[in-house]
C-alpha cells in the first residue's frame, strides 16, 4: 500500500466521520406547545437528572391517572419539589416531548 492510498483512505475516512456527526444533531421541535392542569404527589425526585416521579390524577385531555416520571427544565421548579409533597402544576406538551412546569404546592 503506497503512501498516497493510506493518505486518501485516510481522508475519506474523516469525511465519512464528520459527516455522520455532523448529521447527528437533534432536530428541532416545532410542534406547538400543549398545556395541561396536573395534580398529585411527588413520590420521589433525582437532582441528578432533574426528573420527578409524580403520582398524579386524570390530566384532562391528556392522560389517565398514573404514576410516572417527569422531567423539570426550571431549577426553581425542581427545587420546590420533595417526596411527600402534594402539588399542582402544568404539563407542558411538545409532540414527543413533556415536562413540568409552573409547580406550587398544595395547600
Amino acid at each position: 500500500m503506497t503512501a498516497r492510498s493510506v493518505f486518501l483512505s485516510a481522508a475519506l475516512l474523516l469525511a465519512l466521520l464528520a459527516g455522520l456527526f455532523g448529521c447527528s444533531r437533534k432536530p428541532v421541535n416545532k410542534a406547538p406547545i400543549q398545556k395541561y392542569k396536573m395534580e398529585g404527589e411527588v413520590i420521589r425526585v433525582d437532582p441528578g437528572y432533574q426528573v420527578a416521579v409524580i403520582k398524579h390524577k386524570d390530566i384532562d385531555g391528556w392522560m389517565k391517572a398514573m404514576t410516572m416520571d417527569y422531567t423539570v427544565r426550571s431549577k426553581e421548579d425542581f427545587s420546590k419539589l420533595h417526596p411527600g409533597d402534594h402539588i399542582f402544576a402544568t404539563v407542558f406538551v411538545q409532540g414527543d416531548e413533556f415536562w413540568v412546569g409552573d409547580v406550587r404546592n398544595a395547600p
